[in-house]
């Protein structure tokens, strides 16, 4: 049992001197050709008895509209160091039936990259495209984004018009490759040294098409591949690409204090990067791309790696979205791994019906409240040890982000404590609150979880918040997530 804690503490906010503007990139999804996310998740087909558009499956895909997901990644994952876009376009008919050597799968390529693009504007969504970079060369990544991006009378422009779209996708982000540094991968390099030669030769001919894309390069925690790739590949790419998973199989304390750890990883990283920057003198601005994370339990297993997640991964998921808040000048665009079906926000049933995880709901609610500068913040909370990271973890968890006209502050709040409410009283430097609004996810134990059986079990709930002499006081239900919208005005 754990011991009688009373959650009772200050939190302070400052709004006059911001860390620095909130980019919603940090919310981004990713989808793969694995398992069941694209075929049965994302793609289902014009022919099929489950409602669609266009062939994208309905509910799935306003499932994702409502989560106001600023970009999505695509098409892997390993499955992009060995998928060549070319048997991908056309008419679907005459696309060829491949096998996959990433996952063993059959590839239909009845979703490709027009289907994509498609679908990520009917989601509301920038396109992210990962080419190649195992199997493939620099002159067919090259020609992907002439495909994509060109005007010209070249060839692969006019086969997109051919195809029926006229004007260029404009795809803005694209990652030179995937998890390069791991002998699973297809095509894996050596070494640092090896991955930034192959870097540079497709970063040339990529942005020799197109010289405005921005470039993700592939990073890991491992020192001395970053330092290799940053010293010899820097002036070419513009984020470096860093995938953390967390096992799930862990008792409950230990796993949320994992969203702190990685704070501290990725901030480390990043040191690093500025570190390599200045010795060999890299004049171009480099920052991280955290690009595949999430808890991944051992029930998930390929084929098709399957996990229905509940609230305690909720609590977890929150609580790195607050820390990707805090490091929002390291790390401006990441990618949740993954959104349908494979250790999923969504999960879906042959039968038409889909389970929206509790996960979801924190990407939804953190989605539709959105600013535009984070907030110093400060909180007073009580501390349990992790023997696992050995360090202290604050049972509360806060980020704040203001709105670039002042007149609408967020406080994103964590209760990290099981079975204990807290209490916590809010005062502001530099604005005025005046009306207040909370949005709560909770559930009557950290195990609680949407199924097929049970889709409502957890839900966003109204929260209970008052202000006091200019004080917004709060109280959080244990293990909850929950976001505040305050209404007021900047004082200075």
């Amino acid at each position: 049992m754990w011991e009688v804690v009373i959650l009772e503490c200050r939190a302070s906010i400052d709004a006059t001197s911001p860390i620095g503007r909130f980019d919603r990139r940090c919310y981004g999804q990713f989808i793969e050709h694995l398992g069941e996310c694209i075929y049965g998740g994302i793609w289902v087909g014009e022919g099929s008895n489950i409602r669609n558009v266009r062939g994208y499956r309905l509910d799935v895909l306003e499932a994702i509209k409502q989560l106001n997901c600023p970009i999505v990644r695509w098409p892997g994952g390993n499955f992009a160091s060995g998928y060549h876009w070319q048997y991908g376009i056309g008419p679907r008919e005459q696309r060829p039936r491949l096998y996959d050597m990433t996952w063993g799968q059959d590839e239909p390529n009845t979703f490709g990259t027009d289907e994509f693009v498609d679908w990520c504007r009917l989601v509301g969504a920038e396109p992210w495209i990962v080419v190649n970079a195992g199997n493939g060369t620099p002159e067919e990544a090259a020609r992907w984004v002439e495909y994509c991006n060109s005007s010209r009378n070249t060839y692969y422009a006019q086969l997109r018009r051919k195809y029926g779209h006229v004007e260029p996708y404009r795809v803005k982000i694209w990652g030179v490759g995937n998890e390069l540094y791991g002998r699973w991968q297809i095509g894996f390099c050596i070494d640092g040294f090896e991955c930034a030669r192959r870097t540079v030769e497709f970063a040339n001919e990529m942005r020799a098409v197109d010289p405005e894309i921005k470039l993700i390069a592939v990073g890991c925690e491992d020192p001395e591949w970053n330092i290799a790739m940053v010293k010899n590949a820097g002036e070419y790419f513009d984020y470096l690409s860093i995938h953390i998973y967390v096992g799930g199989d862990k008792p409950y304390r230990e796993l949320i204090a994992y969203s702190l750890d990685i704070e501290r990883r990725l901030r480390s990283i990043y040191e690093l990067i500025q570190t390599v920057r200045r010795k060999y003198n890299i004049k171009r601005e480099i920052k991280l791309a955290f690009d595949e994370w999430n808890v991944w339990y051992s029930e998930a297993k390929p084929p098709l790696l399957r996990q229905v997640t509940s609230i305690k991964d909720a609590v977890f998921t929150a609580g790195v979205l607050n820390s990707l808040h805090r490091l929002c000048n390291e790390v401006p665009i990441a990618a949740f791994a993954q959104t349908v079906n494979v250790i999923p926000l969504i999960v879906t049933s042959e039968d038409g019906r889909i389970v929206l995880t509790p996960q979801y709901f924190v990407f939804k609610l953190y989605g539709e409240n959105v600013g535009d500068y984070v907030l110093p913040t400060f909180v007073d909370s009580q501390l349990y040890r992790s023997s696992e990271l050995n360090c202290y973890i604050p049972f509360i968890d806060l980020s704040a982000i203001i709105k670039e006209n002042g007149k609408i502050l967020y406080l994103y709040v964590v209760n990290r404590h099981e079975t204990e409410h807290a209490y916590i009283q809010t005062i502001f430097r530099g604005f005025k609150p005046s009306r207040a609004f909370m949005e709560t996810i909770a559930g009557e134990s950290v195990e609680d979880k949407n199924t097929l059986e049970n889709p409502n079990a957890v839900r966003v709930e109204e929260g209970s918040v008052k202000i006091e002499n200019g004080k917004v006081n709060l109280e959080l239900k244990p293990h909850s997530v929950n976001v505040v919208k305050i209404q007021g005005e900047k004082t200075i």
